[in-house]
């Protein structure tokens, strides 16, 4: 039975780990339910580790706007929270004139 001020969340994985912090830190109290072995290890670990710049989609597409945002706040984020990144930047070589 489920107490009033409580979250149940069924997934371990990055999304589900990043709302069950949000939760907690609401004050709220969060149990975790994952069915893997350990968390993190279904599509989450199959992430690429890449922030993308949106460079892959059309220009001022809501894609490329958020994920021009999306880096801008994960740096900040890494930066407040004294997570370690390293932004080693991209080459990008032009296949036609277009």
């Amino acid at each position: 039975m489920q107490r009033a001020g409580s979250s149940i969340n069924l997934s371990a994985g990055v999304v589900g780990l990043a709302c069950a912090r949000a939760i907690a830190r609401s004050g709220k109290e969060v149990i975790i339910v994952e069915s893997e072995s350990a968390f993190g290890t279904a599509t989450s670990s199959r992430n690429s580790e890449v922030i993308h710049a949106g460079l892959y989609y059309p220009q001022d597409s809501l894609k490329s706007k958020m994920c021009v945002e999306g880096k801008k706040l994960l740096y900040e984020y890494c930066e407040a929270e004294h997570v370690p990144y390293k932004r080693i930047g991209k080459l990008i070589v032009a296949t036609s004139s277009k």
